[in-house]
C-alpha cells in the first residue's frame, strides 16, 4: 500500500512537471517590444523588468513608472489591461537598434520604445522615453 501512495505522488509530480510552462525570453526586437508593451499594459512588471536593459538609469526610471502605474485608480488600470495596441511603425536604423512606434485603443496616443541589442540579446532602452529629443 505504501508503494502505491509513493507511485501516486511520483506520477502527480511528473504530470505537474509536464504541465509547467517554461518561459522563454523573446529573441527578436519585435518580440521583445511586443512582450514589453503587453506586460506593461497588464501591470506584469516582473516580466517587463526582465526585458529592460540593466543599467542604473533604466532601472530607476522603470521603478518610477511602476510606482506611477500602481498609484493609478483601479478603473484606469483595468482600461489599460483591456486595451489592445497596434504597431504603427517599425524603424531599424542599424542591426542593433530598433524603434517601435505603437498606440493603444485606450490612450489613442502614439508612443515609442527603443530596443537595443547587446551581446546578441534584445533589451528595451527605457530611458529613451525620457531622454529623447522628440520627447522634450
Amino acid at each position: 500500500m505504501k508503494s502505491l501512495y509513493s507511485l501516486f505522488f511520483i506520477l502527480c509530480f511528473i504530470i505537474s512537471s509536464c504541465n509547467s510552462k517554461t518561459e522563454k525570453r523573446p529573441d527578436t526586437a519585435m518580440d521583445v517590444g511586443r512582450e514589453f508593451i503587453e506586460s506593461s499594459m497588464m501591470g506584469d512588471f516582473k516580466m517587463a523588468e526582465t526585458l529592460i536593459f540593466n543599467d542604473a538609469e533604466n532601472l530607476s526610471l522603470f521603478n518610477a513608472f511602476k510606482t506611477f502605474y500602481n498609484r493609478m485608480p483601479e478603473d484606469k488600470k483595468l482600461k489599460y489591461q483591456k486595451a489592445t495596441y497596434e504597431i504603427n511603425e517599425l524603424k531599424e536604423p542599424n542591426d542593433s537598434t530598433t524603434f517601435i512606434n505603437y498606440s493603444n485603443d485606450y490612450m489613442k496616443k502614439p508612443m515609442e520604445i527603443k530596443l537595443i541589442r547587446v551581446n546578441q540579446v534584445w533589451y528595451v532602452d527605457f530611458k529613451h522615453n525620457y531622454t529623447s529629443e522628440e520627447n522634450k
